[in-house]
């Protein structure tokens, strides 16, 4: 039961204060997508359905926060044969791991509207330490734009197997694309806002 009850804590927490910024990240305005190369060919994909809750206060980077949620069965590579290869049990596992998530632990500036943000990349309910670098802009309407690239080593998250796995077939390494724009800051707002 204890098993149980947590997880469903998290989520409950979770769409609160997701709930709580409605204007925050501006969906069809963001992207995650990926690149992977299967026999020297770069194979590109999205996640169409994630989830951001951010509070990045540029004067002051240390106070800043950071989760995404990702929806694994949201993948498309605009190809249904590799689309369920890659959300089977040897890849993504979306049927035991329907969600990767990213948690920062901190942040600093590091000039030029440049930011460090380190954390915990959970893929396939493995969890490792991460530090990615990421882009802050304010934009002429007031919205902000987050963009980053970060490269992850699939074997590190236990994601491949069977023939897909064999050597020069899919590579090690996985390119990462995000682009999230948030709406204005918001004033009395404790998520998803942007100083």
């Amino acid at each position: 039961m204890k098993r149980l009850v947590a997880p469903i804590v998290l989520f409950f927490c979770w769409a609160c204060l997701a709930n709580a910024a409605p204007r925050g990240l501006i969906l069809d305005q963001s992207q995650i997508d990926f690149t992977v190369k299967e026999m020297g060919v770069p194979v590109t994909g999205k996640f169409k359905r994630f989830e951001a809750v951010l509070d990045i206060d540029t004067a002051k980077p240390e106070k800043s926060s950071a989760a995404i949620r990702i929806d694994i069965g949201s993948l498309t590579t605009d190809n249904d044969e590799a689309d369920v290869i890659a959300l089977g049990a040897d890849w993504l596992d979306k049927a035991r791991a329907p969600l990767a998530t990213f948690q920062s632990s901190s942040m600093s500036a590091l000039g030029a509207g440049r930011f460090e943000a380190k954390g915990s990349l959970n893929i396939k309910n493995v969890a490792r330490p991460i530090t990615l670098q990421f882009s802050s802009a304010v934009l002429a309407d007031g919205k902000t734009m987050i963009t980053s690239e970060f490269k992850i080593n699939r074997s590190d998250f236990g994601i491949g197997g069977g023939i897909w796995n064999q050597v020069g077939v899919v590579a090690e390494v996985i390119l990462f694309k995000v682009k999230l724009l948030l709406s204005p800051a918001v004033a009395n707002l404790r998520t998803v806002v942007v100083r």
